[in-house]
């Protein structure tokens, strides 16, 4: 079985096997044999370098046979496998066909028209291009709490990846992308970025899963004019500075739509319990919007309850039993998914169930069948992860997605992370229909210039309208999707992919 050889953040080996496309699958290690450019021409054009995660990106082993799903502490070499899968009933070809310099699109694609970029793979128009492989860096958060909630976003940009490359590439260029695990630490993330500019010719970054080390390379990039497309949308840096180019509302617009939709809720009354972690900074400025800046006054909720809590609190009972008795009905905790069924389950052991009101990132995609959490609404900042009905689900762009990841997107289904990763790389392939207007090879310096040609860009519906300017940041687009369970059933999507949107 063919592997190649790399080195993770801590120096251990990672025998990365590649026999097909770009699911991930942990087996037992075989000897190396392909050069680099041998197994880029395997995986389409895609080489991963990996940590691990709690998502099935770069998943741990103990050198023997471990399931992807396992979640434990590495200390061996990692096999990291991309099995070879079965094309689905109206999917892609395995393979993609001769390059040229204005490919044929691929069967099911949409050419793109407009601000309809990603359902599709090419433009209607004539584009300039060398052909030449394009590589990408995605440098994320794969590990603890934060890869919990924002890894998967790496399994959708894959998935993307594979898309993409299977029909051909985007105006004739392969996506060759390296995925960089930062251990949520702003120096490793750092070092890395460099990395892949310097050492691995990097264009760009695209889908960095980054909401605390984002922030640790924006000098560098800015410095070096290097964008940053897409992202996890979690850091107030994507809407800051002029080398993040983001897809989705500001931070703050995400926890304005809490606020909203915690007061939309039709619940007995008005009453709101806010909990908040302690160890990150988007803790802090959630309580600075909801508390201090009164973001659930001004939507007419009654903050009847606030308190700071921790990561790595493991019961919630005094929590749960005080917003019990302040009557609250509808309640928001900034905490990852595993805190938040933790919480669920002690507010659940003293006959507690609130809504929940929750930011993507805190939920799986089985947490409203946890105890306690079987009533929750979900804020989105891109398209619902799943379970679309009636016209949406007939949308091009969704429907590719849905194929797309489900081939390339890995072993479990997809969750509130995947649309990020997806959407980032929709953006990126936006990116690069600009810039094959006018440039026929692909740079850095090309890609920024190319912000000031994306206007009132939806990516084909699944993302709020982005309007960019050449060297200044992102605008907030002050919208976002909406999801729901009730009763602890299947989640919906009650308003589709129409967006709602503070004033």
């Amino acid at each position: 079985m063919p592997t190649v050889t790399a080195k993770s953040r801590g120096g251990r080996a990672l025998r990365v096997v590649l026999p097909g496309a770009l699911g991930l699958t942990l087996l037992a290690g075989c000897g190396s044999r392909l050069t680099q450019a041998e197994l880029t021409a395997l995986n389409h054009g895609s080489t991963t370098t990996l940590g691990r995660d709690s998502s099935g990106i770069g998943a741990p082993s103990s050198g023997e046979r471990a399931a992807v799903d396992s979640g434990t502490a590495a200390t061996a070499p990692v096999a990291v496998a991309v099995p070879r899968v079965a094309t689905p009933a109206g999917g892609l070809s395995a393979r993609p066909g001769p390059q040229a310099s204005t490919p044929s699109p691929a069967p099911g694609s949409t050419p793109i028209k407009g601000n309809t970029a990603g359902t599709g793979r090419t433009a209607t128009a004539a584009v300039k291009t060398d052909n030449k492989p394009i590589t990408i860096c995605s440098v994320s958060e794969l590990d603890g709490p934060p890869g919990a909630a924002i890894a998967q976003g790496v399994n959708g940009l894959q998935a993307w990846v594979g898309d993409v490359n299977a029909g051909g590439g985007v105006n004739g260029h392969q996506i060759r992308l390296l995925v960089k695990d930062s251990g949520s630490d702003p120096n490793v993330a750092l070092a890395e970025v460099r990395g892949c500019v310097e050492n691995d010719g990097a264009v760009a970054l695209v889908g960095s899963m980054a909401t605390l080390t984002a922030a640790g390379y924006r000098s560098y990039l800015e410095s070096k004019g290097v964008p940053s497309i897409g992202g996890d949308c979690g850091s107030s840096v994507y809407n800051e500075s002029r080398a993040f180019v983001n897809q989705c509302a500001a931070p703050q617009s995400s926890i304005w739509a809490i606020a909203y939709e915690a007061a939309h809720a039709g619940t007995a009354n008005n009453k709101f319990g806010f909990l908040y972690c302690q160890e990150a900074r988007a803790c802090a400025d959630g309580k600075t919007w909801i508390v201090d800046d009164q973001y659930a006054t001004k939507n007419g909720l009654d903050l009847a309850y606030t308190k700071q809590i921790s990561l790595t609190q493991l019961d919630f009972t005094s929590e749960c039993s005080a917003m019990k008795a302040a009557g609250v009905t509808t309640a928001m905790a900034i905490v990852d998914p595993s805190g938040l069924q933790r919480i669920g389950q002690s507010c659940a052991r003293q006959g507690f169930n609130p809504r929940w009101v929750q930011l993507y990132a805190s939920v799986n995609p089985d947490t409203q069948t946890k105890p306690g959490l079987g009533n929750i609404r979900l804020q989105l900042p891109t398209m619902p992860f799943c379970c679309l009905t009636g016209k949406d689900a007939e949308n091009p762009t969704y429907k590719r997605y849905v194929t797309a990841f489900a081939r390339y997107g890995g072993s479990r289904p997809a969750g509130p992370a995947a649309p990020l990763g997806w959407t980032a790389g929709l953006l990126f392939e936006r990116f690069l229909h600009v810039v094959g207007k006018t440039d026929a090879t692909v740079t850095s310096a090309a890609l920024m210039k190319a912000a000031g040609g994306i206007r009132n860009e939806t990516l084909g519906g699944l993302v709020p309208p982005i309007n960019l300017t050449s060297g200044a940041p992102t605008p907030d687009s002050k919208c976002w999707f909406v999801m729901q369970a009730t009763d602890g059933a299947a989640w919906q999507t009650p308003n589709g992919l129409r967006t709602a949107c503070r004033p």
